[in-house]
């Protein structure tokens, strides 16, 4: 898998800080000297900071670990080649899909199952395999594999151990996997509205 990622490394750098008056802030702990900052890959930082810096505007604690998620979904999706359409496994409406349509230039689709018909359609009707160019798994990546267009990317933020997929089926259908390396170039395109917009999704859901 390129990038660095939970199935590969420890734990990340992009945190929930402590709650105060029942809001919060998100926290970056990256150090921004050692090598893996250097290499482009400070989400994993080798040596993170005791404090960090805070890089969102204060939310509600009971907003802050699905705006986190979905940072990090959109780094991941950053990671992939620009695409005609995006496939994400996510709730419509949850913060998740509302960050990936935020920043990414084609056209996001969001179900929280792959085998949805009326998405499938949707994307059938757009791409001549059938299939997305860039699917953002949720936690069965093997099914994101199978479903992405051969030669395609499937993105990874969470996996569930036993739905992993092997070397042989990456290699059968040509598919890259991409984990988040870096949340900074999602932090610096999210405006206020933007974050306002997620915070909303979650809290509508």
């Amino acid at each position: 898998m390129k990038g660095g990622g939970p199935m590969l490394m420890g734990t990340s750098t992009f945190v929930v800080d402590a709650a105060v008056e029942g809001a919060t802030v998100l926290v970056d702990r990256s150090c921004g000297r050692c090598g893996t900052c250097r290499a482009g890959a400070g989400l994993w930082c080798s040596v993170p900071a005791a404090e960090g810096r805070s890089v969102s505007p204060r939310v509600p604690v009971a907003a802050a670990a699905a705006l986190r998620a979905g940072v990090l979904a959109a780094a991941a999706l950053l990671e992939a080649p620009r695409a005609r359409t995006t496939l994400v496994v996510a709730e419509p409406g949850s913060p998740t899909a509302v960050l990936a349509g935020r920043m990414l230039d084609g056209l996001v689709l969001a179900a929280p199952s792959l085998t949805d018909e009326a998405v499938r359609a949707q994307v059938a009707e757009r791409e001549p395999s059938g299939r997305a160019a860039v699917v953002m798994a949720g936690a069965d990546v093997r099914s994101a594999v199978r479903a992405v267009r051969r030669g395609g990317h499937v993105c990874v933020v969470h996996a569930s151990p036993d739905s992993r997929p092997s070397v042989t089926e990456l290699v059968q259908r040509e598919v890259t996997l991409l984990a988040p390396r870096q949340v900074t170039p999602v932090l610096d395109r999210l405006s206020e509205p933007d974050w306002a917009a997620a915070v909303a999704a979650v809290t509508a859901a």
